[in-house]
Parts: C-alpha cells; sequence; structure tokens
C-alpha cells in the first residue's frame, strides 16, 4: 500500500497521467487532467501546481483540484526571488512537508510568500514537491489536506516524486511542442480563407476564421458540411472534377466564378484554387476562396484576373506543401508519444521517418553502448535487401561522427563536397553497401544524447530539402523525449517493484518470528504454579525478551538472535522494568524465575 493506493493503483494514476502528458500541447489542460487524477488518486482536499516566471521571478498558480465545499484559488501568484528561503528549499529537490517548513504548534514559518499560499489553500496539512530540470526550479506541485492535519508516508513522497518527474517532463515536452506547432497559425491566421476537404467525400474538415468571416458560417455549422451544400450544383460538380483531375504533375487547379450560399442567403461569386496534400487522416485538399470585386484580397497584388490568380495558385500551393510537411510531422510525434516501450519508440521512428521522407533506408545508431556505434533498428523499402552492415553491425565511426552534434546533410558521399572527416575507406564501404547520400541528426534532448537518426537514399545521390531537414531535426529531438519518457517509466516500475519486494520479505520475516516465537514457548503449567494476579502485563516481544535476559544473554546475543538492533533490546527491556516497577537487571531474571517464565 502507498498510502490510499495499491501498486496496481499508482500504476493506473501514471497511465492517466502519462495519457494526458502523451495527448496534449496545451500546457494548461494537461496540468487540469494530471492535477484532477493526483487529486482523487490520493483523497486529496486540494492539488495545486504552480510554475515559476523566472522574469517576474513569481510562482503563478496554473492548475488546480479542489473538493467542495473549498473554493478556488485562482490565478494567485507568489513572489519567489531567488534569494528567498522557499527557492532555496524547493531549490534542494527534495518533498517538503509542512511539518518541515512551519514550526511547531502552527507558527508562522518565516517564509511570508509560503505562509500565504497555505492560508489561500486553507491547508491543515501539504507536501510539496518541486519540479526541477538540470538543476534549474520549473514550480512545484503540492498536496493539500484542508480539514484534518495528516502525516505523509515515506511511501506517498517517494511516488509524488516519481510524479513530479513525470509532470517535468510533460511540461517540457508541452513547452516543446507549443514551440514546434505552426501548422496552427499558419491555417488560422492567414489572410486566404482556407478550408481543408476530404478528398473522397468532399466534405469540410476545418475552416479558418477568414473563411467563416466571409460566408458567415460557425465553425460548428461548417465542419462535416458538403461543398454540395456549400455551392450550387453545377459548381459541386466543377470542384468534384477538378479534385478527380489532381495528381503530382498537376498539383493545383485554378476555378473562377464558384456561386456560394452564404448563412444569410445571399450568393457570393468567388475564385478559388483547389490543392492536394497528405495529412494523418489521409489524402485532403486543401480549397482558397477569394471573392470576386473590385478591390484587391492580396496586398501587393492587382486586381486584374488572371495576376490575382497566379498569385492566389502560388500561394495556396506554397501552403498546402508546408501543411503536408506539418501534419506528417505532428502524426509521427503523436505515434512516437503513444508508447512508453523503448524499442517500440526507436522503430516507429524509424519507419515513419523513412516513409515520410520517401529514403530508402532509415537507421538508428546507438552510441553510448560497449560496442559504438551500432545499428539497433532500420526501416528498408520492401524491395532492397537490409543494409549489408546489419542490424548488430558496426557502422563507420567517422559517418556516424558527421552527425553527433547537429543535424547535416551529405547529398552524394562520391562527391567532392563530402565532410573532410569522412575517411575515403568508409565512403568506399557505405558506397559498396548502396548508399549514396545521407542526412542525420542526434538523438539528443537538455544534454543527454541516445543516437543519432541517419537517412539513406540508395539508388542516386541526393539534395535534402530545408523541410526535411527541419522535420528531421524536429523528429530526433521528439525521439529523444520520448526515450526519456520510456526510462523514467522504466524506473518506476523498478522502484515499485523493489518497494513492493521488499514489503513482502519484511512480513514474510515478521510472520516466521511470531512462528518461531509460538513454538518456542514453553508448555503450559498447572494453573496452581502461577497464582493469580501474578501473569505478567507484557506483550509477547517484551516476554521473549525476558526470558533471553533471565538466560543469562547480553543484549547483542539477544539482539541476534531475534534479528533486532541493540537499542531495541535495551528498549524493550527499560520497557519490561517500568511496567513491572522493578529497577535492574538482576531484579528482571529474579522475576521471571520466580514467575516460571524460564
Amino acid at each position: 500500500m502507498y498510502g490510499n493506493l495499491t501498486q496496481s493503483g499508482i500504476f493506473k494514476l501514471f497511465h492517466q497521467i502519462g495519457h494526458a502528458i502523451r495527448r496534449s500541447s496545451d500546457l494548461s489542460l494537461m496540468l487540469e487532467k494530471a492535477t484532477e487524477a493526483i487529486g482523487w488518486a490520493f483523497e486529496l482536499d486540494r492539488c495545486v501546481v504552480l510554475l515559476r516566471d523566472p522574469l517576474a521571478q513569481e510562482l503563478g498558480l496554473a492548475a488546480e483540484f479542489y473538493r467542495e465545499p473549498l473554493e478556488r484559488i485562482g490565478r494567485r501568484r507568489y513572489q519567489l526571488t531567488i534569494s528567498s528561503e522557499w527557492y532555496r528549499l524547493l531549490l534542494e529537490g527534495r518533498p517538503l512537508p509542512m511539518k518541515e517548513i512551519r514550526l511547531e504548534g502552527g507558527e508562522p514559518s518565516a517564509i511570508p510568500e509560503l505562509d500565504q499560499f497555505i492560508k489561500d489553500s486553507r491547508s491543515e496539512s501539504l507536501v510539496a514537491f518541486p519540479l526541477t530540470s538540470n538543476g534549474q526550479l520549473i514550480g512545484c506541485l503540492s498536496m493539500h489536506h484542508c480539514w484534518e492535519s495528516r502525516s505523509f508516508s515515506d511511501e506517498l513522497l517517494e511516488v509524488g516524486e516519481a510524479i513530479a518527474e513525470e509532470l517535468c517532463l510533460g511540461i517540457l515536452q508541452a513547452r516543446s511542442l507549443r514551440e514546434s506547432e505552426l501548422e496552427g497559425r499558419i491555417f488560422r491566421d492567414a489572410m486566404l480563407a482556407l478550408m481543408v476537404l476530404d478528398q473522397e467525400s468532399l466534405r469540410i474538415n476545418q475552416a479558418n476564421q477568414s473563411c467563416r468571416e466571409l460566408i458567415g458560417y460557425s465553425r460548428q455549422e461548417l465542419e462535416g458540411m458538403s461543398v454540395a451544400e456549400l455551392f450550387a450544383d453545377s459548381d459541386s460538380q466543377r470542384l468534384q472534377e477538378f479534385a478527380a483531375s489532381l495528381c503530382a504533375d498537376i498539383p493545383s487547379r485554378t476555378l473562377s466564378g464558384l456561386a456560394a450560399r452564404t448563412a444569410s442567403g445571399e450568393a457570393l461569386i468567388l475564385d478559388a484554387c483547389l490543392s492536394s496534400f497528405l495529412s494523418e487522416d489521409g489524402p485532403s485538399l486543401l480549397l482558397a476562396l477569394l471573392p470576386q470585386i473590385g478591390e484587391t484580397a492580396l496586398r501587393g497584388v492587382d486586381s486584374t484576373p488572371s495576376q490575382r490568380s497566379a498569385k492566389v495558385e502560388e500561394l495556396v500551393t506554397t501552403m498546402s506543401k508546408q501543411l503536408n510537411w506539418e501534419r506528417l510531422a505532428r502524426h509521427i510525434i503523436s505515434s512516437l508519444h503513444s508508447t512508453l516501450d523503448r524499442d517500440a519508440v526507436l522503430q516507429t521512428a524509424a519507419d515513419s521517418l523513412g516513409r515520410a521522407l520517401l529514403a530508402r533506408r532509415c537507421l538508428i545508431v546507438k552510441t553510448d553502448g560497449p560496442a559504438s556505434p551500432m545499428v539497433t533498428h532500420e526501416y528498408v523499402e520492401p524491395d532492397i535487401s537490409p543494409l549489408g552492415l546489419g542490424r548488430t553491425g558496426q557502422f563507420p565511426l567517422t559517418a556516424a561522427a558527421c552527425f553527433k552534434q547537429k543535424a547535416m546533410a551529405i547529398s552524394d558521399l562520391s562527391g567532392k563536397m563530402r565532410p573532410p572527416e569522412l575517411s575515403a575507406r568508409d565512403v568506399e564501404l557505405l558506397v559498396e553497401n548502396g548508399v549514396r547520400s545521407l542526412a542525420g541528426a542526434p538523438i539528443a534532448h537538455h544534454g543527454l544524447n541516445h543516437g543519432m537518426i541517419i537517412v539513406a537514399q540508395s539508388d542516386r545521390p541526393r539534395a535534402w530539402s530545408p523541410q526535411e531537414m527541419e522535420m528531421l531535426e524536429m523528429i530526433s529531438d521528439q525521439v529523444a523525449v520520448a526515450l526519456n519518457h520510456a526510462q523514467s517509466f522504466i524506473q518506476l516500475k523498478d522502484q515499485l517493484f523493489h518497494m513492493n519486494l521488499i514489503g513482502n520479505l519484511t512480513q514474510q520475516l515478521t510472520n516466521a518470528l511470531d512462528l518461531a516465537t509460538r513454538s518456542s514457548k514453553p508448555e503450559a503449567q498447572p494453573e496452581s504454579a502461577s497464582p493469580v494476579g501474578l501473569v505478567p502485563p507484557l506483550s509477547l516481544r517484551e516476554l521473549e525478551v525476558l526470558r533471553l535476559i533471565a538466560s543469562g544473554l547480553a543484549n547483542r546475543e539477544i539482539a541476534q538472535r531475534l534479528f533486532l538492533t541493540e537499542s531495541t533490546v535495551e528498549l524493550h527491556a527499560s520497557r519490561i522494568r517500568k511496567k513491572l516497577k522493578l529497577k535492574s537487571r538482576t531484579a528482571l531474571v529474579k522475576y521471571a524465575c520466580d514467575n516460571n517464565l524460564v
């Protein structure tokens, strides 16, 4: 048991927290779900996450769980300068039960910010778990009991520390994802009216703000609507025909004079550009709408139809390519964070990147083992055999070293532009194994390097585009984050296993000692041999210690026989003398003999 939880309950709690962390890039939503799961699991009255604002030197309340009739603390902030005592205590990285940071008897702690937080949360007892990364304080997680003062067991503190580590990883991951999420900003804030259509049904999956303002429908009304409901019958047929004609050679088509029905029932004449792209849900279409009016809708573009159509087609083609890359990246990142198995993360990365970059091979090279570097996971196209180096073979050291520090590309291994550190022998070995071009990036996050991802082209030289290198670098970083999650999960499982094993062994030992005590107990004497009122008021353990004292054994010998410490034996002897109102060890021996205890 860990507080109010069993071991299975702890695993369930970590599954809930991990699910919230891996599935959401919304930091506030992730923390709300995590605090709610922790609050219910530990039967807390309140659970709070405070995040540090390094610029304002404050702790701000970021998420909160509470039970009625308590009230929400709200978005309070508490000053936390580097010189404050509270900052120093949190930076030590250990749990802070309230009894350690407040004086006995509920006296103020001489830390005004902490006292204000305790007052605001109406807590009788609390424990704060620091959230730290690389020696930097991110914030803290606090668990509260508000109606009665309760102590926090060592087991709960250990589990709480593991939860804080998981939350810290989730916060760093959410911040990283939020920085890399460009699709939402590009699509949402574009001046063009844009729709994402399902290629098969031509139903609207998504529309940006400019599109909703143009035709007057809300988000809920547009999602799931067919273009047949939005456009006239003949124009809907034109859109279907144009969608069917899109291919690699003709990625976009421009249409003129489409008649759309606005939410108010008015007819709106539009020009449109239709382009295809590959999303995580399959092939999709991007439809850009532009009203046919005398005024230009694009800055710096003349209002002539030909110029405007050309500009719209160029913008839509560029945007569809960008959406394609970003949605592929989001899909791969979601797959990476859907598992806590290390091998599954690495194989998913190799397979996903190999397919996304249309590469012949994608390799995961390990650099932290005894045989280093080594290819541990590989993706190859179905029509070629696995790399001759093999999963357990050595990868050329100089080739691996090219990608150890940063992402880079080698367009042609046999050309003059290859890196100088790549030896001619290694180039010859790679070319013999069908590798003509390489691109790679380190799998590293916050200074911890797990290896590298290397993408290979075998049939021809290849010029790697900036979008491809950006995706490779982004996915490599997310693989490192996912591996950190997997490692934390393994450590947690080991920790809980060892705690459970120690508990089981302790219980077995206690049972064995009790059994041995009962088996060594002397046969019952006739009732007449022990006068009524002389039965000693001692526990079984104390009787056992008294018998051994009366047998002439020293404290050390008694401790060895009963698997106790000498101080524990002396404590038992002191309690026996106090209960029997005797003053010496000799008196204890005489008492045991007089009462037939030996």
